[in-house]
């Protein structure tokens, strides 16, 4: 009897587990810090080590991650990559931002970035289109923190802008 359950269990779950195990979620994060005593967005991306890599590899074919095999080859082709998917704006004017640097942690990198102002704004609008060109079902969360709010976005190809209302 214990040998019928043992394999009743292995056939019924192991399809079931290999799903799931081969099954892969596409997700970014970025958070966003409003530090009104220095009026700025401090803003961290992260991103899955892999997606980057092919992400980035689309323009650069050998390019390896962790270890880099070119670092200021990919911290060029990384800053180029957020400028164009990772937008900020303010009254309709879009803001630059300077990309800081990086860093590796378990299969993921960190991204620093800052974005000076010149004073606090009403509306800021965030918009990020990170792998949304390779990855149907990408979808980028944003986290947004001040003094005073604390909001998160879940942001897909069909939604790819938060509002973030700073002065109610």
């Amino acid at each position: 009897m214990q040998l019928v359950l043992i394999i009743l269990n292995f056939v019924l779950v192991s399809p079931i587990s290999s799903e799931f195990a081969t099954h892969k979620f596409y997700v970014s994060t970025t958070e966003v810090k409003y530090k009104k005593e220095n009026n700025t967005l401090q803003i961290t991306s992260q991103f899955f080590i892999d997606d980057l890599e092919q992400l980035l590899q689309k323009s650069e074919g050998s390019l390896r991650l962790d270890p880099d095999s070119n670092i200021k080859l990919i911290d060029s082709l990384l800053e180029r990559e957020l400028k164009k998917s990772l937008k900020f704006s303010i009254n309709n004017e879009l803001k630059n931002y300077t990309y800081l640097g990086r860093e590796y942690k378990n299969d993921i990198l960190l991204c620093y970035l800052e974005l000076q102002l010149q004073e606090t704004p009403e509306i800021l609008y965030v918009k990020n289109t990170f792998f949304f060109d390779i990855f149907d079902e990408q979808q980028n969360i944003i986290h947004f923190k001040s003094e005073k709010i604390r909001k998160s976005f879940l942001l897909h190809s069909e939604k790819n802008t938060a509002t973030i209302k700073l002065n109610n």
